[in-house]
């Protein structure tokens, strides 16, 4: 199911400055490269001592994140693409609701994983910086990751002072200047 990378560069940096030019080597120095770029350097991690269980996931959540998921995107690397989500109607939706992870906060393995893509800026394209990266998640995941994304949207709503309009829904600056 998944493909081995295929490196489109014939030559990149390493960190020392040498030139790579065998796809294995070029394979690994993006993969350091992206290990030191995510890296949490400061070691401060995210830990919190105390959670609050928050409810599982209504169905009509699930059916919400499935209708809001993207079409005609990448898939990640389980290669399922968002239309299939969409396409299997009410045995899909019961699977994903049942699959939902608030119980135990345990992610399915397969939704860990992503597929990071390097995309060349201007520059010396030898070197790993002068690239932005995109990467492929499972939609599975993202569907997850939309539930989770809009509870929190409703819990902040509530804290946010109604001056507060930047980068909030249907609260752009020309609704700010209106009121």
């Amino acid at each position: 199911m998944t493909r081995r990378f295929q490196p489109r560069l014939q030559c990149i940096q390493s960190a020392t400055g040498d030139k790579l030019t065998e796809g294995a080597q070029i394979a690994d120095r993006w993969k350091v490269y992206y290990e030191d770029l995510y890296h949490d350097k400061e070691g401060k991690g995210i830990e919190q001592e105390y959670w609050e269980q928050e409810p599982p996931p209504l169905r009509s959540e699930v059916a919400r994140a499935i209708r809001q998921t993207a079409s005609r995107k990448a898939t990640g690397r389980d290669e399922v693409p968002a239309e299939l989500f969409k396409a299997g109607g009410e045995t899909v939706l019961d699977r994903m609701h049942r699959i939902c992870v608030w119980e135990t906060g345990e992610w399915p393995e397969e939704w860990m994983f992503s597929t990071f893509i390097p995309l060349p800026k201007k520059g010396d394209l030898e070197q790993c910086a002068k690239y932005r990266t995109t990467s492929l998640v499972s939609h599975a995941s993202k569907i997850v990751l939309q539930i989770t994304l809009e509870r929190i949207r409703v819990k902040t709503e509530t804290e946010i002072a109604d001056e507060h309009a930047g980068f909030r829904q249907g609260r752009g600056q020309e609704t700010k200047s209106r009121t």
